[in-house]
């Protein structure tokens, strides 16, 4: 029996591979988002504790540094000017004028 050639099929693993390592490339380097106004800060903090969606919060960091990687947590509360986010590694706490950029998480289903 001759082998029988998939022409292009075979390539779909090495084209896959290479975009995967792009994409956690660019994963890796945080950028910085738009820096949004106290009222829309406080507009998605007040949808997320009303209906208990994850958020990705970045915060101000000093002039010339460079943007860190979101928080990303469920609020589990507000006390006076700070909010607190339950995330993988613990609970943490953020002022509310350290808040740079916040926006809901949408939790990706693993099933269709």
């Amino acid at each position: 029996m001759a082998y029988k050639d998939r022409g292009l099929k075979k390539w779909g693993g090495f084209i896959l591979s290479e975009h995967t390592a792009h994409m956690e490339q660019s994963n890796r380097t945080p950028q910085w988002k738009v820096a949004m106004d106290e009222a829309g800060i406080q507009s998605v903090l007040s949808h997320a504790t009303s209906n208990h969606v994850m958020l990705a919060i970045q915060e101000y960091q000093p002039i010339g540094a460079e943007a860190q990687p979101d928080i990303i947590g469920q609020l589990i509360g507000i006390e006076g000017d700070s909010i607190y986010i339950r995330t993988s590694t613990g609970i943490h706490a953020i002022e509310l004028p350290n808040i740079r950029h916040v926006e809901e998480r949408r939790i990706e289903k693993w099933y269709s």
